[in-house]
Protein backbone atom coordinates (compact mmCIF):
# COMPACT_ATOMS: atom_id res chain seq x y z
CA UNK A 1 0.00 0.00 0.00
CA UNK A 2 2.28 2.45 1.15
CA UNK A 3 5.00 2.08 -2.47
CA UNK A 4 1.47 3.02 -4.54
CA UNK A 5 0.57 5.95 -2.24
CA UNK A 6 4.19 7.67 -1.71
CA UNK A 7 4.37 7.11 -5.36
CA UNK A 8 1.82 9.90 -6.16
CA UNK A 9 4.21 12.54 -5.58
CA UNK A 10 6.39 11.16 -8.39
CA UNK A 11 3.88 10.85 -10.86
CA UNK A 12 1.66 14.58 -9.86
CA UNK A 13 4.17 16.73 -11.59
CA UNK A 14 3.89 14.88 -15.11
CA UNK A 15 0.14 14.92 -14.64
CA UNK A 16 -1.37 17.51 -17.17
CA UNK A 17 -3.75 18.30 -19.65
CA UNK A 18 -1.71 16.93 -22.50
CA UNK A 19 -1.07 13.51 -20.73
CA UNK A 20 -4.34 13.29 -18.35
CA UNK A 21 -6.23 10.98 -21.33
CA UNK A 22 -2.91 8.76 -21.18
CA UNK A 23 -2.52 8.13 -17.48
CA UNK A 24 -6.12 7.46 -17.54
CA UNK A 25 -5.75 4.08 -19.56
CA UNK A 26 -3.07 3.55 -17.93
CA UNK A 27 -4.25 3.57 -14.38
CA UNK A 28 -8.22 2.34 -15.41
CA UNK A 29 -8.44 0.01 -18.32
CA UNK A 30 -8.40 -3.57 -17.72
CA UNK A 31 -6.93 -4.19 -21.25
CA UNK A 32 -3.35 -4.58 -20.90
CA UNK A 33 -2.53 -3.40 -24.55
CA UNK A 34 -4.12 -0.41 -23.99
CA UNK A 35 -2.81 -0.06 -20.90
CA UNK A 36 1.00 -0.73 -22.56
CA UNK A 37 0.25 1.46 -25.35
CA UNK A 38 -0.64 4.11 -22.85
CA UNK A 39 2.43 3.42 -21.06
CA UNK A 40 5.11 3.47 -24.09
CA UNK A 41 3.71 6.99 -25.68
CA UNK A 42 3.84 8.52 -21.92
CA UNK A 43 7.54 6.68 -21.85
CA UNK A 44 8.57 9.42 -24.59
CA UNK A 45 7.68 12.47 -21.88
CA UNK A 46 7.69 11.11 -18.56
CA UNK A 47 10.47 9.87 -16.70
CA UNK A 48 11.04 5.98 -15.58
CA UNK A 49 10.59 6.18 -12.08
CA UNK A 50 7.33 8.40 -12.50
CA UNK A 51 6.43 5.74 -14.34
CA UNK A 52 7.37 2.62 -12.28
CA UNK A 53 5.47 4.67 -9.59
CA UNK A 54 2.02 4.16 -12.49
CA UNK A 55 2.56 0.56 -13.01
CA UNK A 56 2.48 0.03 -9.78
CA UNK A 57 0.27 2.28 -8.74
CA UNK A 58 -2.13 0.27 -11.53
CA UNK A 59 -1.36 -2.45 -9.80
CA UNK A 60 -2.88 -1.60 -6.31
CA UNK A 61 -6.34 -0.27 -8.18
CA UNK A 62 -6.05 -3.80 -9.64
CA UNK A 63 -5.95 -5.08 -5.70
CA UNK A 64 -9.41 -3.50 -5.23
CA UNK A 65 -12.21 -5.85 -5.59
CA UNK A 66 -15.01 -5.06 -8.22
CA UNK A 67 -18.64 -4.88 -6.41
CA UNK A 68 -19.94 -6.33 -5.54
CA UNK A 69 -18.30 -9.03 -2.86
CA UNK A 70 -18.50 -10.61 0.32
CA UNK A 71 -15.79 -8.82 3.12
CA UNK A 72 -14.79 -11.14 6.00
CA UNK A 73 -16.46 -8.88 8.69
CA UNK A 74 -19.58 -8.08 9.37
CA UNK A 75 -20.44 -4.36 9.58
CA UNK A 76 -19.89 -4.01 13.26
CA UNK A 77 -16.32 -4.70 12.54
CA UNK A 78 -15.78 -2.44 9.51
CA UNK A 79 -17.27 0.23 11.22
CA UNK A 80 -14.50 0.00 14.02
CA UNK A 81 -11.54 -1.21 12.36
CA UNK A 82 -12.17 1.26 9.50
CA UNK A 83 -13.09 4.43 11.15
CA UNK A 84 -16.32 4.71 9.28
CA UNK A 85 -19.60 6.18 10.51
CA UNK A 86 -22.87 5.08 9.82
CA UNK A 87 -24.81 7.24 7.82
CA UNK A 88 -28.46 5.88 7.12
CA UNK A 89 -27.74 3.59 5.25
CA UNK A 90 -24.40 3.41 4.26
CA UNK A 91 -20.67 3.40 6.04
CA UNK A 92 -18.52 6.53 5.58
CA UNK A 93 -15.18 8.06 5.76
CA UNK A 94 -14.10 11.70 5.22
CA UNK A 95 -10.26 12.07 4.45
CA UNK A 96 -8.77 15.44 5.61
CA UNK A 97 -8.90 16.90 1.77
CA UNK A 98 -12.79 16.77 1.46
CA UNK A 99 -13.44 13.25 -0.03
CA UNK A 100 -16.02 10.96 1.06
CA UNK A 101 -15.45 7.08 1.39
CA UNK A 102 -18.31 5.63 1.33
CA UNK A 103 -19.90 1.84 1.06
CA UNK A 104 -23.08 0.19 1.09
CA UNK A 105 -23.49 -3.58 2.60
CA UNK A 106 -26.41 -5.98 3.10
CA UNK A 107 -24.81 -7.76 6.13
CA UNK A 108 -21.25 -8.90 4.66
CA UNK A 109 -21.87 -8.18 1.32
CA UNK A 110 -20.10 -5.15 -0.18
CA UNK A 111 -22.55 -3.47 -3.00
CA UNK A 112 -20.62 -0.58 -3.57
CA UNK A 113 -17.96 1.59 -2.80
CA UNK A 114 -18.74 5.64 -3.68
CA UNK A 115 -16.29 8.23 -3.65
CA UNK A 116 -18.02 11.44 -3.48
CA UNK A 117 -16.61 14.78 -4.04
CA UNK A 118 -17.75 18.32 -4.09
CA UNK A 119 -21.22 16.82 -4.22
CA UNK A 120 -20.67 14.40 -6.73
CA UNK A 121 -20.84 10.64 -6.45
CA UNK A 122 -18.36 8.16 -8.20
CA UNK A 123 -19.04 4.73 -8.21
CA UNK A 124 -15.70 2.92 -7.85
CA UNK A 125 -16.30 0.09 -9.82
CA UNK A 126 -17.84 1.02 -13.05
CA UNK A 127 -20.91 -0.55 -14.97
CA UNK A 128 -20.02 -2.44 -16.93
CA UNK A 129 -16.67 -3.27 -14.76
CA UNK A 130 -15.08 -5.52 -17.85
CA UNK A 131 -13.65 -2.50 -19.99
CA UNK A 132 -12.43 -0.26 -16.63
CA UNK A 133 -10.97 -1.49 -13.20
CA UNK A 134 -11.58 2.01 -11.53
CA UNK A 135 -14.21 4.82 -12.53
CA UNK A 136 -12.01 7.02 -15.17
CA UNK A 137 -13.39 10.17 -13.89
CA UNK A 138 -11.78 8.96 -10.65
CA UNK A 139 -8.07 8.91 -12.14
CA UNK A 140 -7.14 12.38 -11.36
CA UNK A 141 -8.74 11.89 -7.86
CA UNK A 142 -6.39 9.70 -6.78
CA UNK A 143 -3.50 11.51 -8.34
CA UNK A 144 -4.23 14.57 -7.17
CA UNK A 145 -5.40 13.52 -3.48
CA UNK A 146 -2.53 13.10 -0.48
CA UNK A 147 -5.36 10.95 1.16
CA UNK A 148 -7.84 9.31 -1.13
CA UNK A 149 -6.44 6.12 -2.64
CA UNK A 150 -4.90 5.23 0.88
CA UNK A 151 -7.92 5.61 2.94
CA UNK A 152 -9.88 3.32 0.01
CA UNK A 153 -7.54 1.09 0.72
CA UNK A 154 -7.19 1.05 4.54
CA UNK A 155 -11.28 0.70 4.12
CA UNK A 156 -10.74 -2.18 1.94
CA UNK A 157 -8.20 -4.41 4.42
CA UNK A 158 -10.88 -3.41 7.35
CA UNK A 159 -13.25 -5.33 5.32
CA UNK A 160 -11.34 -8.24 5.80
CA UNK A 161 -10.06 -8.10 2.58
CA UNK A 162 -6.37 -9.56 1.23
CA UNK A 163 -4.69 -6.11 -0.31
CA UNK A 164 -1.63 -7.61 -1.77
CA UNK A 165 -0.85 -5.73 -5.22
CA UNK A 166 2.23 -6.61 -7.38
CA UNK A 167 4.87 -3.91 -6.95
CA UNK A 168 7.95 -3.88 -10.07
CA UNK A 169 11.08 -2.08 -9.44
CA UNK A 170 11.04 -1.26 -13.58
CA UNK A 171 8.89 -0.61 -16.48
CA UNK A 172 10.38 -3.56 -18.21
CA UNK A 173 9.87 -5.76 -15.26
CA UNK A 174 5.88 -4.80 -16.19
CA UNK A 175 6.21 -5.54 -19.50
CA UNK A 176 7.58 -9.22 -19.18
CA UNK A 177 4.91 -9.84 -16.84
CA UNK A 178 2.61 -9.19 -19.46
CA UNK A 179 4.12 -9.86 -22.53
CA UNK A 180 2.11 -12.33 -23.36
CA UNK A 181 -0.96 -11.11 -22.45
CA UNK A 182 -0.42 -7.81 -24.64
CA UNK A 183 0.85 -10.20 -27.52
CA UNK A 184 -2.70 -12.20 -27.39
CA UNK A 185 -4.45 -9.08 -26.88
CA UNK A 186 -2.55 -7.50 -30.26
CA UNK A 187 -2.84 -10.73 -32.08
CA UNK A 188 -6.82 -10.12 -31.34
CA UNK A 189 -7.46 -7.27 -32.59
CA UNK A 190 -5.69 -8.22 -36.33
Amino acid sequence: MLTAVKGLPRIRPHYDEDSRYLFQVLLAATSVVEANIALDLLSKTVPDKALVACVNLREAIKAIPPTPFRMAVDEDVLIRTGGLTKDLACFKRETPDGYSVIVTTAGNLVLDLIVKVEGEKHFWTPVPATEDLVDPALVCHIIESDHLFEAVIEVVKAMGMVFNPTLYLSVDDWHLEYARETIEGLDGLF
